[in-house]
């Protein structure tokens, strides 16, 4: 049953994740409507409209027929129009951004709410078509059907409109930083409500040795199924750490998961374990936090290259990671699940806050070592985050050393005395919120 389930849920994510749902779902829809209508039209009630409020309509059958085919061949040029920008607009993504954005362009809902629309005007409007009959009399006329296929290309033409709004701005790169940077903090914010940190975790001892268990597949951390997870746990009174987080390659054979008890032997509850991960061979395009912070490391990294040549939009995604740091600092501690009996079950840690910090600022610093703008905007961020934490001080050692590497490749870099200076004033703006006398920043000589 759990294969089952498993695979039942890699179709389901499969499919939720395609550009395609939404507009087959809302297609669908309107080809049931040109149906509906059509049995709607032999209807008393249809009859009463059309001969009491649509007589003034012209119901000459070769000028329904001329209406219909404009509005289908109109709407499919206005359908071919828009989605030909969309690709130019992904294309440009890709060259100018990064190619991990594009995901969430395409999984734009209002991007799919108006290729719905488009090919569901069609589908109506063609369905309406096949019920002309020839040698018909003007009283068989689906007047009702023709003013709703009117209707839908008067909202065609306005969805057309709002379209080319939206999708101009839409490849801005501070639209795009904005909207990953408000998916981001929403998905930390429901990672830290899903498991939220328990007083049990702070009091009750942690095994003293973990057994590793090592996975039998591999691939993309799709899912975690926490709550099959933490029921196995109970059954078997095991105690489970979950080390990896959604978006996490996994090589098979190598531990992804730490136990309390040996399972050795248990293959069927070893399987049983591992079912309550779901793997894809395709990069998870999610919204996790790693992964938007990778999107935004990524962004700033592209626009520091030649062909680009953009440090405006660096020096922004500087800011939108600093707020994320600071927002990660606030939660990095480990969370837990229990069981009713309040036995801890499940422990679930984040990544540390010194690999977060060394995977998403190191691409940016070896990228702009030689713009000072750059390497000075990466100080002031480390300078946010030391405030940040100059009560609890539970973080100054990392972002101490981060400070060094930064100010070691400045000093191999950046020669202008001037440039220079602005780089210490901000070394000693950092050395100022540490509290510890023996902790001391060396300024650029």
């Amino acid at each position: 049953m759990n294969k089952l389930y498993k695979r039942f849920s890699q179709i389901y994510l499969s499919v939720t994740s395609s550009i395609a749902l939404w507009p087959s779902v809302i297609a669908l829809g309107f080809l049931l409507l040109g149906f509906f209508t059509l049995y709607f039209e032999r209807t008393f009630s249809a009859v009463y409209l059309e001969k009491n409020f649509l007589f003034p309509l012209n119901s000459e059958p070769e000028n329904a027929r001329l209406v219909l085919n404009t509005i289908a061949s109109g709407t499919i040029s206005l359908m071919v129009f828009s989605f030909s920008m969309v690709m130019i607009v992904l294309s440009q993504a890709t060259s100018n951004l990064t190619p991990r954005v594009i995901p969430g362009l395409i999984s734009d809902k209002m991007n799919q709410l108006v290729l719905g629309v488009y090919i569901g005007t069609i589908l109506y409007t063609l369905i309406i078509i096949l019920s002309f009959k020839p040698g018909e009399d003007n009283n068989s006329v689906p007047m009702l059907g023709i003013l709703v296929a009117v209707v839908l290309s008067i909202i065609c033409i306005g969805l057309f409109v709002f379209f080319i709004h939206s999708i101009s701005r839409a490849i801005k790169p501070d639209t795009i930083l904005t909207r990953i940077y408000t998916q981001t903090k929403d998905a930390l914010q429901k990672e830290v409500q899903k498991t939220k940190e328990n007083e049990v975790l702070k009091n009750q001892k942690e095994p003293l040795h973990w057994i590793e268990l090592p996975s039998k597949e591999g691939g993309y951390l799709r899912q975690i199924e926490l709550e099959a997870l933490n029921k196995i746990a109970k059954r078997e009174d095991l105690m489970i750490e979950v080390p990896i987080q959604i978006g996490k390659f996994v090589v098979p054979g190598l531990p992804f998961l730490r136990l309390n008890k040996d399972l050795q032997g248990n293959d069927t509850l070893r399987d049983e374990i591992q079912d309550c991960f779901i793997f894809s061979l395709e990069e998870v395009v999610a919204s996790n936090f790693e992964n938007g912070l990778r999107q935004i490391s990524e962004v700033a990294v592209k626009a520091l290259s030649p062909g680009i040549n953009d440090p405006g939009t660096a020096l922004s995604a500087i800011d939108f990671l600093t707020l994320l740091f600071l927002q990660r600092m606030q939660s990095i501690t480990a969370n837990c699940l229990l069981d009713e009996h309040q036995q801890l079950r499940i422990i679930k840690r984040p990544t540390p806050l010194n690999e977060l910090l060394y995977r998403f600022l190191t691409p940016i610093r070896t990228y702009g070592t030689a713009d000072v703008m750059v390497v000075r905007k990466l100080l002031m961020c480390l300078q946010h985050l030391f405030y940040a934490d100059k009560e609890a001080r539970q973080h100054t050692a990392i972002f101490i050393k981060q400070v060094n590497v930064i100010r070691d490749d400045a000093d191999q870099n950046i020669k202008n005395p001037e440039d220079r200076h602005e780089i210490n004033l901000v070394l000693a703006g950092i050395q100022e919120n540490i509290s510890s006398p023996e902790t001391c920043i060396k300024l650029l000589p």
